[in-house]
Parts: C-alpha cells; structure tokens; sequence
C-alpha cells in the first residue's frame, strides 16, 4: 500500500470510473461504426440497382508460398447481374471461368468440366466473389465478419473476416470501390499467410451490352 488508505480508496475508484466510462465509449464507437456500415451498404446497394452489366479488363497477381515468383496474369470479366460472372483469363493461362445458379464450369485450351452447387466450399467462396463484384453486400454477413473500412468522395473500401475458413477457400477478403460505388478497383483474397491473390481493375464499362450466350458454359 502506498500513501495513506484514504488516497489509496480514491485512487482504487478513479481508474474504476475511468474503465466504466471507457468501456462505454468503446460500446458506443462500435455501435456507431455498425450503423454507418450498414449505410454504406444501403448507398452500395442502390448504386448497383440500375447496373445490369459490368465488363472490362483486370490483372491478377497470385502469391503462393511454395513458388518462387508470382503468377501473374491478365483478363476480362463480365458480370450479368443478378447471378452470372465469366472470368476469362488470356494466355498463357488460357482459361475461363463461369459461374452461375448452376454452379462453377470451366474450360482451357486442352480440358473442360463442371462442378455444381453440391460443391459447398468452392461454391461459397465464387458466390462471395461474385456478391463482391456486382450482388448484394449484406449478404456477406451470413458467412463473413463485414467492417466498412473507408467511405469518403473517392469511394468505398471494406474488409471482411471469414466466420470459418476451410482449407484452401479465403479466409479474409478485401474490396474498394469506385467513387460511384459499382465498379470494383481492388479486391484482396488471402488464403493463408503466404497465399494471396490481388486483383486490380481496369476500366470497366457499366450497361455495355453482353451477349448473354457467352454468359453461360458452351454444354
């Protein structure tokens, strides 16, 4: 004991105080942070509800732990809303990607295939992305932590925490968005420490017709 007890009883209280009076701010800044996130994604969601397509070009960078360089590689996406997404990645990759109500189908230079919705894990991890790019953020929260990181004139930018994270799927994902809100600039996938993918986008272009054929796997 130092000082006399009353001293030491008034000091015992004034940090009590202190925490309670701390404790309430932090309650009261995370509510505040909870509500205007979910402005956010209301001002998200009427910026897309005009949107019927997005297309343009993107470059992706892929770091894997076990490799030495990066992959990287270069594409086009083309998003019909509500639930298509082509991903089309050019040579050398030489590959596209469809993904749809009836699942994820693929096809490259030497091989085709399908795997449909009875595929949980790889599934969810293409609706998440496409959710990101074009659908209904709110709809995140059902298998992710969502925190508006960043909402000012230039745009959004949001982080999202996977509530379980099987192997080989994103554990955390992060997105900005354009000042007009629809149109993604950045998205950050990471998968473990040393496995990441970063996806920059260049311009793309809003309610540029799409032939809605190409939007769907050739059977």
């Amino acid at each position: 004991m130092i000082g006399p007890a009353g001293d030491s009883a008034e000091a015992a209280r004034v940090p009590r105080r202190a925490i309670l009076a701390g404790g309430a701010a932090l309650l009261y800044s995370a509510r505040l942070r909870a509500e205007d996130g979910a402005e956010v994604l209301e001002a998200i969601a009427r910026a897309r509800a005009p949107v019927r397509t997005l297309r343009g070009p993107f470059t992706q960078v892929r770091t894997i732990g076990l490799l030495v360089a990066d992959i990287r590689s270069r594409g086009t996406l083309s998003l019909l809303r509500p639930d298509r997404l082509r991903w089309q990645l050019e040579p050398p990759d030489d590959v596209t990607f469809w993904v749809g109500p009836e699942g994820l189908a693929y096809r490259s230079a030497h091989d085709q295939g399908r795997a449909g919705p009875a595929s949980p894990r790889i599934a969810s991890a293409l609706d998440d992305i496409r959710t990101v790019l074009g659908g209904d953020l709110s709809r995140l929260r059902e298998r992710w932590r969502l925190v508006v990181l960043r909402h000012d004139a230039t745009g959004a930018e949001l982080q999202a925490e996977a509530r379980e994270a099987p192997a080989g799927v994103p554990r955390s994902m992060s997105f900005a968005l354009a000042a007009d809100l629809v149109r993604p600039t950045r998205v950050t996938l990471v998968v473990g420490a040393r496995d990441r993918t970063v996806i920059d986008f260049g311009e793309l272009a809003i309610n540029a017709p799409i032939d809605e054929a190409s939007m769907r796997p050739p059977s």
